[in-house]
């Protein structure tokens, strides 16, 4: 049997879409997390000073996006051919690009400013995207975002806006009825709804 070791922050953050790909498959894998403060004695034993690493029976592989990815290649969450893989890829590198635009939120202090940037964020970049997905999700016709069964691709758009709208309201997503109805049927799977019940309670 393989030995998975994820190492990450004691966050969600981009560690997250690869703890749920194994918790959906219930693949057994070791979950080490750390607070920040000691993020020193472990940064030099990651292959490019960051995190997420997973080790594969001790072997490293960085970056969130390929460590995710290839999970879900192993255990059957990146598309039944090619072609629906390329397209799961697809989406999930549009996450990441949502990803990076949340970060002068989160970190901003000043409530009122917060709310400002939000606002902005999510006109200028969130809504265009979700008008894109509702297309992509009523022209599918399965309730996932690529082919007739779930990919990580789902997974990574639970991943983000769950924790949107945890923070912000149910509002982000009140205008996508489709994508609304995918978080909500990923939120509800068992081994899913196990984990989030059960993990660490963190603040992102």
């Amino acid at each position: 049997m393989v030995h998975y070791k994820l190492i990450y922050f004691n966050l969600r953050g981009r560690g997250e879409l690869a703890r749920l790909v194994l918790h959906h498959q219930e693949v057994a894998f070791e979950d080490f997390r750390f607070e920040r403060e000691e993020w020193p004695k472990y940064k030099a034993g990651t292959p490019f000073g960051q995190v997420p690493v997973l080790e594969v029976d001790g072997k490293p592989l960085a970056q969130s996006n390929a460590i995710a990815r290839y999970l879900a290649r192993q255990h059957g969450l990146a598309g039944q051919n090619e072609w629906e893989q390329s397209q799961a890829d697809m989406y999930v590198d549009c996450i990441y690009d949502l990803i990076s635009g949340t970060r002068p939120i989160i970190y901003e202090t000043d409530k009122e400013k917060q709310k400002e940037i939000l606002q902005k964020f999510l006109k200028e970049t969130v809504n265009p995207h979700l008008e894109k997905l509702e297309q992509q999700l009523i022209k599918n016709g399965t309730g996932f975002l690529v082919g007739k069964s779930i990919t990580w691709a789902d997974l990574a758009y639970y991943s983000f806006f769950s924790p949107m709208t945890e923070r912000f309201g149910d509002s982000v997503i009140d205008n996508s009825p489709h994508l609304k109805k995918l978080v909500e049927h990923v939120a509800n799977i068992p081994q899913i709804k196990k984990y989030v019940e059960t993990r660490p309670k963190t603040t992102l």
